[in-house]
């Protein structure tokens, strides 16, 4: 038997002061209405906690007269569990010379030099130019990165940061070891993965080494999707949209592509390429930042960053296009060097990028409210989640399963692709949300105004098995920017024998454990503040749940400028614990369910009313 439970309780008063006083001072620090971090109450207690460690590990290197060494991430002593993803991974690193401290790489390091900018960015031997992109969209806006560096020192050499993962912000401290390749001509050491133009300045790859900490290693890093980077920096709500299913351009431009840095953070990619187009120096299969727009002599223009820090667009607008007057150079500030910035018009824009990738951020003015459940894809499971409005008002609501790249080899057997139904407390639907882009896994959103009450989200789960062959790209090309499993061309591919002994063993289970960590922390309780054993925290026992019974975890937010909003959630029994004459009307209900409505366009009323009107209180079955 499986007990319901509540995965939330409601908001105390020194949560809710706690949250004001974190959104006070963003506010002071940012002014409205440009994007901040999403300040709740885990921000301010996982900077706590990476404080405390930051502090901790400072006092115990300086009484041991030693510089700090993480052993979790050694990159010196465990080369391979901080580059590879699995014991039989195909990718060699094999210009990677050794390891070095910071201050033994540079003269005269420096964490920022003159804050974090676009320009630093410089992409290294890994494919990750969608979490690039997104730093580059992130460091556009005055202040933010600094706000996800939350203390160092760097005469220990540690440093902390935080990053919102999975509902929840978490911290995690990294040492300043990386790792470097020589140069075949000069024979200068340069930084072998991600680096700052500016190579003493180290903001960037130490982020990148803190981002590939939480998710495992480097490897796991490679193919992504820049608005899941956006929202795993500032704590948004991720989306994609393909260009050619704009209805009114004029409309976009107007109320998307002109709030951009304001209401949203924006990348762009081309994700299948016509052979027809003409690409004008943009590279297939690579995500960029979209920095800023204008309008000038009655042309819209976009404002671009490639991440690799060159290679540009040849069109007009570009550069070297005979566009450019005076009066437009003077306005628009055009710098004619090759840094990987350019100008583009919103026509061509359109024509020749395929997918937008935006991030939907929030001012300090909203909260979020988050729950989990365990669920059951099939036979489909009776969970669900519970709102509570005390203020009518913009709500944004997106349903989330947990970030599959924390599982790398340790992948599921399945594809989840999630959808949702709204309803009110009349039981009427109000809202549904499923995804667009098929490729786009990880959550599903949708902004609705609301008025004071409550409202009951239905989720809905289909799978699929993952022993598919992903496309290749262009002439056989891996698509990186769009297909987490992919690697990036720029790496060589080689097929390593691996000796399965003791050490290989421990490997696995390392690795096993950081999986478990993070994913069974939700079906706990407990809350997660970092990566590391000791950051967890909880007011409570953890509520057992027969969790191998149940196949994924779901997750819901809800953002709105009420500060008092409640979610609570409802996994119901698991659809095999109840009585075969009740499991077989389920099974039924759900199979006439998806007959009906093979493609998720309508809602099933029968079965989810039951769901909807269901008791709150708890019962057992």
């Amino acid at each position: 038997m499986v007990k319901n439970m509540r995965t939330s309780k409601k908001v105390s008063k020194q949560a809710l002061e706690a949250i004001s006083a974190a959104q006070a001072k963003h506010n002071k620090s940012l002014q409205l209405p440009i994007a901040t971090l999403l300040a709740t109450a885990s921000m301010v207690a996982a900077k706590r906690a990476c404080e405390l460690k930051v502090d901790a590990i400072v006092k115990e290197c300086q009484e041991n007269n030693c510089k700090f060494r993480d052993s979790k991430f050694d990159l010196l002593n465990d080369r391979r569990n901080c580059l590879y993803s699995s014991l039989v991974s195909e990718t060699v690193y094999a210009d990677v010379a050794g390891t070095k401290r910071v201050s033994d790489l540079f003269r005269d390091p420096v964490f920022f030099l003159n804050g974090a900018h676009p320009d630093d960015i410089k992409q290294g031997a890994v494919g990750d130019c969608w979490i690039l992109s997104a730093l580059g969209v992130v460091a556009n806006i005055p202040g933010l990165i600094e706000q996800l560096c939350v203390k160092k020192n760097e005469e220990v050499g540690v440093y902390g940061f935080i990053f919102f993962k999975d509902g929840d912000w978490v911290s995690t401290v990294v040492d300043d070891q990386l790792f470097y390749k020589i140069d075949p001509v000069t024979r200068r050491r340069t930084l072998y993965f991600s680096s700052c133009r500016e190579e003493r300045e180290s903001w960037l790859p130490l982020m990148e080494k803190a981002y590939a900490k939480i998710h495992g290693d480097y490897e796991t890093l490679t193919g992504g999707f820049t608005s899941e980077g956006i929202e795993d920096l500032t704590g948004g709500i991720s989306s994609i949209l393909f260009t050619d299913d704009i209805l009114n351009k004029d409309r976009f431009w107007e109320k998307e592509m002109k709030h951009v840095n304001k209401a949203t953070l924006m990348g762009c990619s081309i994700n299948f390429q016509d052979d027809t187009t003409e690409m004008r120096g943009i590279q297939p299969g690579h995500a960029y930042s979209v920095l800023d727009v204008a309008e000038f002599d009655g042309e819209r223009l976009v404002h671009i960053r490639n991440p690799w820090g060159a290679i540009e667009w040849t069109g007009d607008w570009s550069d070297q296009s005979d566009k450019w007057t005076p009066e437009a150079i003077k306005q628009l500030k055009l710098e004619d060097k090759d840094d990987g910035r350019f100008w583009m018009s919103y026509r061509d824009f359109l024509n020749i990028f395929t997918t937008i990738d935006r991030c939907r951020v929030f001012d300090a003015s909203w909260s979020v409210a988050s729950s989990w459940i365990p669920y059951n894809v099939d036979p489909r499971s009776e969970g669900k989640f519970r709102i509570r409005l005390r203020h009518a008002g913009d709500t944004v609501i997106a349903l989330t399963q947990p970030d599959t790249r924390y599982y790398g080899a340790f992948n599921a057997d399945f594809i989840n692709t999630l959808s949702f139904h709204v309803y009110d407390k009349d039981q009427q639907l109000i809202k549904r949300a499923k995804l667009t882009v098929p490729y786009s896994k990880r959550s599903v959103s949708c902004e609705l105004a609301l008025e004071a009450g409550t409202y009951t989200v239905v989720p809905h789960v289909t799978r699929e098995p993952t022993d598919i062959v992903p496309d290749q790209g262009h002439e056989g090309e891996v698509d990186t920017a769009i297909s987490p499993a992919t690697r990036t061309n720029e790496v060589q591919v080689v097929v390593e024998p691996v000796t399965m002994d003791k050490s290989s063993y421990m490997f696995q289970q390392r690795k096993a454990t950081l999986v478990r960590s993070m994913s069974m922390a939700r079906v706990t309780g407990r809350k997660l503040l970092g990566v590391d054993d000791e950051d967890y925290e909880s007011d409570n026992e953890p509520e057992e749940l027969e969790e191998a019974h149940w196949q994924i975890m779901l997750g819901l937010r809800v953002y709105s400028h009420d500060l008092s909003i409640t979610v609570d959630g409802i996994p119901g029994a698991h659809p095999r614990f109840t009585r075969p004459q009740e499991r077989k009307a389920a099974e039924a209900n759900a199979e006439a369910d998806d007959a009906a409505d093979p493609e998720n366009i309508t809602s099933a009323l029968l079965d989810k009313k039951a769901w909807v009107t269901e008791p709150e209180e708890e019962r057992e079955e």
